[in-house]
């Protein structure tokens, strides 16, 4: 099977690597989140039918993210629980934990600042978010580097999901980013246990929700590079913030063979983050300073989704 659809994950001393059959529950939950995002544009055409499968797609989401961890869990049960490496360090109960106060902190973030967005997907929103997704999986192959446990500086990758939090809000780019947080999962996995994958994917990239938290402050409607550097600032401090404290229940190993204590290992480590996203806003500010970019992609399209929630 291709390297792009197979769950190579990081190997146990004894050589094993993943199970491929964890690829179909991951690729599962991949399509069940894009239709959910499809479904929330086509309600307003059947409401009562669409409401009903948007509920379908739900809980097909849900079954899969259960099956995802469980077989996660298995693996971890089979093949790192006792041996000898990984389970000297790694820390179950914080890792849960950890995984769990950030997704809360997430949803509550989403809620309070998304309060008065639409979560209704319209035409334009579907098909943006589909293009930022692609252009930023593409972009996601060119890597400046690559770190030896997981993780890369690539080429503004992230760059096309701010620009679309900026423009359709953090509710919405909350969700794409959950949706290529999962792909990332498929493409270049990294995963020993259930709620690392969790911290590592999912709740890490869902942080480019939060780059349009500034979008639509007055104070910042003269100079939108501000807010997007504002913006790029906090879903770096969150994503770093999730794949830290990965690093400090789950890969303690390797601080240990580092000889260094491990959340000094772990924040030097996954500074990468930062550099990713300097990357991500030293271009994304260019754009944002050019009247062109900001008048035919960013104020047109705002333009028209305001139009379209006066309409509702």
């Amino acid at each position: 099977m291709n390297n792009l659809l197979m769950l190579t994950a990081v190997k146990t001393l004894g050589g094993e690597e993943l199970p491929d059959l964890i690829f179909w529950p991951i690729l599962a939950l991949f399509i069940a989140l894009f239709a959910v995002m499809l479904l929330l544009y086509l309600k307003k055409r059947a409401p009562k039918t669409i409401q009903l499968l948007i509920y379908i797609a739900i809980v097909l989401c849900i079954a899969a993210t259960i099956v995802c961890v469980s077989l996660i869990g298995k693996y971890y049960i089979d093949n790192i629980e006792d041996d000898g490496y990984y389970s000297a360090f790694l820390k179950k109960a914080p890792l849960y934990i950890s995984a769990f106060v950030l997704i809360a902190t997430m949803v509550a973030l989403t809620m309070i600042l998304g309060k008065k967005e639409s979560f209704k997907f319209d035409s334009r929103a579907v098909a943006f978010g589909a293009i930022c997704v692609a252009m930023s999986f593409a972009l996601s192959y060119v890597r400046l580097f690559k770190l030896p446990q997981g993780g890369s500086v690539t080429l503004v990758s992230l760059l096309p999901l701010l620009i679309f939090s900026y423009i359709f809000g953090i509710k919405k780019g909350a969700l794409i980013g959950i949706i290529y947080g999962v792909l990332q999962a498929i493409q270049d996995p990294y995963i020993i246990h259930p709620a690392q994958f969790i911290l590592d994917y999912p709740i890490a990239f869902s942080a480019v929700g939060l780059g349009g938290i500034f979008s639509k402050v007055n104070a910042f409607k003269k100079y939108p590079q501000v807010a997007l550097l504002l913006g790029g600032i906090i879903t770096g401090v969150f994503r770093f913030s999730a794949h830290f404290l990965s690093g400090v229940f789950a890969f303690g190993a390797y601080a240990n063979d580092a000889g260094m204590n491990l959340y000094y290992y772990s924040l030097a480590y996954n500074s990468f983050v930062f550099v990713d996203i300097a990357v991500v806003l030293a271009v994304g500010v260019i754009l944002f300073s050019s009247k062109a970019f900001m008048k035919e992609i960013v104020y047109k399209q705002q333009a028209k989704l305001a139009s379209l929630s006066k309409s509702e």
